[in-house]
């Protein structure tokens, strides 16, 4: 079994080609050993570029923490971290539509109240009554001894892409980067639960939803 941090390894190689990767991030007091954002935007002209009729961005802030277990304790410290301090990370420009605050964690077993815990957890907030876009939260626990990831209904997203890379048998390290086959691994997120996983790459991003 690849430890946490190797785990975390694996996934910033993964997001690399999609994402702003940082390794040691140190942010409102915390530090994480990686960290990485990602922005995208669209906009749709009439006729020329110079007739805009709409202009929207989306944007995802993640952050990686790991822990050998993770606690009811820990796992609350942390959202409260992404709902007050981590929202700072929204820069609310013209054409903002969207941001994701997402918080992956990978422990190496977790408290029986976590799961629960992580499937409640919600977050949104509207800027301006919505008319400057929201910010969602997006949580998943990648729990290494139960070969499992939990998410929250906004993190759904996220599990298919840490499954892959965390319970891969010889998936690649930080340097190479190159796709394996997994081997079998279960997935709980607030809608589906135990589904097998098989044959997901390795480095597969699962990139913003718009």
């Amino acid at each position: 079994m690849a430890g946490r941090m190797e785990v975390i390894e694996r996934l910033l190689a993964a997001h690399e080609a999609w994402f702003d990767v940082e390794r040691d991030h140190r942010f409102a007091g915390r530090a994480f050993p990686g960290y990485a954002e990602f922005h995208s935007s669209a906009s749709q002209y009439v006729l020329v570029k110079r007739a805009k009729l709409w202009e929207a961005s989306s944007h995802e802030y993640l952050f990686f923490w790991p822990t050998a277990r993770l606690t009811e304790a820990e796992l609350n410290d942390l959202l409260h971290f992404m709902a007050r301090e981590a929202l700072a990370k929204v820069q609310l420009a013209p054409d903002h539509m969207c941001s994701y605050l997402s918080l992956v964690v990978v422990a190496d077993g977790v408290d029986e109240a976590v799961p629960r815990l992580v499937r409640r957890a919600r977050f949104r907030k509207s800027f301006s009554f919505g008319l400057k876009g929201w910010a969602d939260m997006r949580v998943a626990v990648v729990d290494l001894s139960a070969r499992r990831v939990w998410a929250n209904t906004q993190g759904k997203p996220l599990v298919e892409t840490l499954a892959a890379n965390a319970f891969a048998e010889g998936a690649p390290s930080a340097e190479d980067g190159r796709g394996t086959a997994m081997a079998e691994a279960v997935i709980d997120s607030a809608s589906v639960a135990e589904v097998p996983v098989t044959e997901a790459s390795a480095v597969r991003v699962s990139p913003v939803v718009r």
